[in-house]
């Protein structure tokens, strides 16, 4: 009796240990699961900040075409909304950075279109007047819908698709211009 006595606490013993040991694997399983969240939402955030000062840099040059600023823009705008996503999950410093830059990149964004509908009003005046000097950039407006429209395959292609992109040979992707690398 004795003995099925010991067997019987030993078990019991050894549950506890082994749920436990159960919960702790848990705890460390959701601290690594918070931990890898931080650890992109500061990546993304130092990429949206890159590209925030690239834009600040663009936006002083008085040569910049404010259409690509403007694709920046909302690259960077994307970017910081994909760092708050996760919400509460996120440290504080992190969310309140990424909402000071979300703030200043529309006050660039207002900024930008604000000159971008200037530039628009100047040219057509310039058009009545008829001075066929064609832009200020030196391209005619032939060749700056042709750069527009660039710019907008440019970021359509750039933007991420919700659909996976299929798995298989190398040979799959011919013609398409996905992962051409110009060396």
């Amino acid at each position: 009796m004795r003995r099925k006595f010991q067997q019987g606490a030993r078990s019991g013993r050894d549950l506890r240990v082994r749920l436990i040991l159960a919960g702790l694997a848990l705890v460390a399983a959701l601290a690594g699961a918070w931990g890898l969240i931080n650890v992109r939402a500061i990546a993304i955030y130092n990429e949206g900040t890159h590209t925030l000062s690239a834009n600040v840099r663009q936006a002083q040059n008085p040569q910049a075409d404010p259409a690509s600023i403007k694709a920046l823009q909302d690259q960077a705008e994307h970017l910081f909304a994909q760092v708050e996503r996760p919400g509460l999950l996120i440290l504080p410093q992190t969310r309140q950075a990424a909402q000071a830059n979300r703030a200043a990149n529309a006050a660039l964004t207002s900024s930008t279109e604000r000159l971008f509908k200037k530039q628009k009003a100047d040219k057509a005046r310039d058009g009545q007047n008829g001075s066929g000097k064609g832009s200020s950039s030196g391209l005619t407006e032939r060749q700056e819908a042709e750069v527009e429209d660039l710019l907008k395959r440019s970021q359509q292609q750039s933007e991420p698709s919700a659909s996976p992109t299929p798995t298989g040979k190398a040979s799959d992707n011919k013609g398409q211009g996905q992962n051409v690398k110009p060396w």
